[in-house]
C-alpha cells in the first residue's frame, strides 16, 4: 500500500468512525483501491500548465478549490455569477471534463492546484476544518 493510500484509508476510517457509520476492513480497502485508481492520472491527460490558464480561470479554479459557492465566487471576484459560470464552463472545457467537481479533480491530477492546504483566499477568512 503506498502512503497516499494509507493516507486516505485513514481519512476513510476517521470519517466512518464520526459518522457511526459500519464498515468492514475489506469494503473499505476495495473502496480506497476504487479511489485510488481515480486519483492516479489516467495516460491521455491534456497538457495543461498554470501559465496556460487565464488569470479569471485560475481564479476559479481556486475558489473551487477552496469549497467556495458561486455566489462567494462572484462576489469576491466582483463579476456576476453567470461570468464566473462562463468562467467554470471554460475551464471545464480547457481541462476536458463536465462539471467543476471534475475539473477540480483533473487540476489535483494535473498539479494545479493542492486541496490539501486549506489556506484561505485574499479577503476570505480561514474557514473553520470540519470536524
Amino acid at each position: 500500500m503506498t502512503p497516499d493510500q494509507a493516507r486516505l484509508q485513514g481519512a476513510m476510517l476517521k470519517a466512518a468512525d464520526q459518522l457511526r457509520f459500519p464498515v468492514s476492513v475489506r469494503a473499505l480497502e476495495a473502496l480506497a483501491v476504487r479511489t485510488m485508481t481515480l486519483y492516479d492520472p489516467p495516460p491521455d491527460l491534456p497538457k495543461v500548465s498554470v501559465q496556460d490558464l487565464p488569470e479569471q480561470q485560475f481564479a476559479v479554479l481556486l475558489a473551487l478549490a477552496h469549497g467556495e459557492t458561486l455566489e462567494e465566487t462572484a462576489a469576491r471576484m466582483w463579476v456576476t455569477q453567470r461570468t464566473v459560470r462562463e468562467h467554470r464552463r471554460k475551464l471545464c472545457a480547457r481541462l476536458g471534463v463536465d462539471t467543476p467537481g471534475e475539473a477540480l479533480h483533473r487540476a489535483r491530477q494535473l498539479g494545479l492546484v493542492r486541496v490539501d492546504q486549506g489556506l484561505p483566499l485574499p479577503g476570505q477568512r480561514k474557514r473553520a476544518a470540519l470536524r
